[in-house]
């Protein structure tokens, strides 16, 4: 009897990893077609997900160093989760050209740090732009502007125009009550980290 069940047991374990398997299998293929920028069954395709870094001099000729890390739609922990039927964690602003992300813009003393949320070009996946959600701790006497465009990447390195927009300091809520004092653009080239 015991035998049995222990066989039995055994039978439905193997059924229930082999089941998950193929889940994550389908699931994984399935996002290579809709999120081509972030899952690739080629180990040696360069995606957009991943961490970035580079420098950028701001216009009183600062040298800045700033860091991205965009952030997979899935990670593997919620994939598998899913695969086996348990609910998973999963981001609100999850869509086929959509993510989030985390980016650092620090110099000698000081860091600053926002989430960021963006979207790819349905079109042409090379092109993106992004916007940061604001900083909860302190604000400079300037704040960069909540929208970076004219993105590109390109295998391991990526570009995109950073509006530095100089405003009275203030609350990062209150920032639409604040006419801009002045408005710069600066390119930002960044390479994989």
């Amino acid at each position: 009897m015991r035998l049995g069940l222990l066989i039995m047991a055994l039978f439905f374990a193997l059924l229930f990893i082999i089941v998950g398997g193929m889940s994550y299998y389908v699931s994984y293929k399935t996002d290579s077609r809709e999120y081509p920028w972030a899952y690739s069954f080629d180990k040696n395709k360069p995606l957009l997900v991943g961490k970035w870094a580079g420098k950028f001099i701001e216009p009183d000729s600062v040298e800045k160093k700033i860091s991205l890390e965009i952030y997979e739609p899935f990670t593997k922990l919620e994939r598998i989760f899913y695969s086996i039927g348990f609910p998973y964690k999963r981001r609100v602003y999850i869509a086929k050209n959509k993510f989030e992300g985390f980016l650092i813009i620090q110099k000698k003393y000081n860091k600053e740090e926002y989430k960021v949320r963006g979207s790819i070009n349905r079109k042409n996946i090379k092109f993106f732009d992004f916007h940061l959600l604001a900083n909860e701790k302190d604000t400079p006497p300037y704040h960069y502007s909540f929208l970076f465009t004219n993105g590109v990447w390109q295998e391991n390195q990526m570009s995109f125009v950073l509006t530095i927009v100089f405003r009275k300091n203030s609350l990062p809520n209150n920032l639409k009550n604040h006419e801009p004092i002045l408005s710069k653009k600066v390119k930002v080239l960044l390479k994989r980290a």
